[in-house]
């Protein structure tokens, strides 16, 4: 298919979105709102973002897709990858049959990205974890030093109002998941990795094709760009060779080029030095460490002043789901995070220790997808064991076989952890029930936190309803 140099110097144009309810999809509608272009898109269901979208402009169809869902003045179809993930071709999808019969324009999501990315310098954020953090960082400081930056994230974020936003500047921070390969489908001048974990072995089956991959995102930065790392992280550390672009490496290590030194929790606060410059956080975590170290370095780069990155940090206000406390009612504080994988668990737990000090913390948890319950299964025990109470709640499949449900259950998570630390762990088979049950057991100091990337985040909501009421 042909595509136009510039979506943004385009005059208006009609988008149609498949599956505009995922966070990167919502994005991208962000954008193309901003830029003045008209959007329709479909969800098979409803989801959070739609009424911000439509008071945006957007057309949203929820429920099953149909081809009469395609408007005949549509310019462009975009389509998320969650189409194809159980091996279906995207061209089953109803919306897109449709889209290429009228000689439309075609593109999966990281490919539209890509486009749009190539109007600008484009800053990717990549890595196994970290990302959403790490974009939204380098986001608000850019919009602090009056960059004007656009940005395309994996979360709401409530400082520039949605998912993503279009900024009449030259810079485009965009957060790139590694899943399916996506992120080398977006090139960028400045790319910045977290670290490199297993996680996606559905797909990757193993680390080392995950470091392959990131060897060929390593690749696509210009001999004139620059690499932002973690050095801390072996993994990624390993690969850094492959790189022909400039590198800087960051880290609590003192082989880093950033190096955080000495770091103090005050209150809820969080204090570090980079040199001779003190940064701070409201927020606690040596996890947001790491992360804001990859963003002052790439904005250092970029010629933003430490006057102006103190300030942004100073005023960081996170994103969805990261850290997100939903509020305290009598006496009980409830607390929302998409942390879905041991290493996002066990630094989540081990910052909610420091910010909720000798309080009792409870942990509901959403396994997300079977496989990647039963590969990193111990993994999930080990981390889970540092709540105080852990509840399992039914595992949130993606994209697995019947194969897989029959391999491993949330009753054998919560009997694991268990048989290492006595009835610390209970699974329930739904959200109300679980809700029942923290009702009988939640005394005043007590701390939940829902975790996981399913269900989870719309029953904390719902809880906080019902203590309320």
């Amino acid at each position: 298919m042909w595509y136009s140099n510039s979506v943004e110097k385009l005059a208006p144009r009609h988008f149609f979105l498949v599956g505009i309810g995922g966070i990167g999809m919502q994005a991208i509608a962000d954008v193309l709102l901003g830029m003045g272009h008209q959007v329709t898109g479909s969800n098979n269901t409803d989801f959070s973002g739609r009424e911000r979208l439509e008071r945006l402009g957007a057309k949203i169809f929820v429920g099953p897709h149909l081809a009469d869902h395609i408007p005949l003045d549509i310019s462009e179809l975009i389509y998320t990858s969650a189409i194809t993930r159980a091996g279906v071709a995207e061209t089953a999808n109803p919306e897109v049959a449709r889209a290429i019969v009228l000689g439309v324009p075609v593109a999966k999501r990281s490919v539209f990205v890509g486009k749009l990315m190539a109007d600008k310098i484009g800053i990717t954020v990549s890595g196994t974890h970290g990302k959403t953090t790490t974009a939204t960082l380098l986001t608000a400081i850019l919009r602090e030093g009056q960059l004007e930056p656009s940005a395309m994230i994996g979360a709401e974020v409530e400082s520039i109002g949605g998912c993503g936003v279009f900024g009449a500047g030259k810079y485009m921070v965009v957060e790139a998941c590694e899943y399916d390969r996506s992120f080398l489908d977006m090139p960028p001048t400045i790319a910045v990795i977290t670290n490199i974990d297993s996680d996606h072995l559905d797909y990757y089956q193993n680390l080392s094709k995950i470091k392959e991959a990131f060897v060929q995102f390593i690749k696509l930065v210009p001999p004139n760009g620059l690499v932002v790392a973690c050095g801390d992280d072996k993994n990624l550390r390993a690969i850094l060779p492959e790189a022909s672009a400039k590198v800087i490496t960051y880290g609590f290590n003192n082989d880093n080029d950033l190096i955080a030194t000495d770091v103090k929790g005050i209150n809820t606060h969080t204090e570090f030095k980079v040199g001779d410059q003190i940064f701070g956080l409201p927020l606690p975590g040596r996890h947001l460490i790491l992360n804001s170290l990859a963003a002052i370095a790439v904005a250092r780069q970029v010629g933003v002043s430490d006057e102006t990155i103190y300030r942004a940090l100073s005023n960081f206000k996170g994103a969805a789901r990261r850290f997100e406390i939903l509020g305290t009612i009598n006496g009980i504080t409830l607390m929302d995070d998409y942390g879905h994988h041991p290493t996002e668990i066990r630094a989540l737990l081990s910052a909610a220790r420091d910010y909720f000090l000798g309080r009792k913390i409870w942990v509901v948890f959403q396994p997300h997808q079977y496989s990647r319950t039963r590969l990193l299964f111990n993994d999930f025990v080990d981390s889970l064991r540092a709540a105080d109470e852990v509840i399992v709640a039914p595992i949130f499949a993606v994209g697995d076989t019947e194969a897989d449900k029959q391999l491993v259950s949330s009753e054998q998570l919560a009997l694991a952890i268990n048989q290492i630390d006595s009835n610390k762990a209970v699974a329930l088979p739904d959200f109300p029930d679980i809700s029942a049950y923290l009702k009988t057991k939640l005394r005043r100091g007590d701390v939940v936190i829902s975790l996981g990337a399913g269900k989870n985040s719309e029953w904390i909501h719902q809880f906080k309803n019902e203590l309320t009421g």
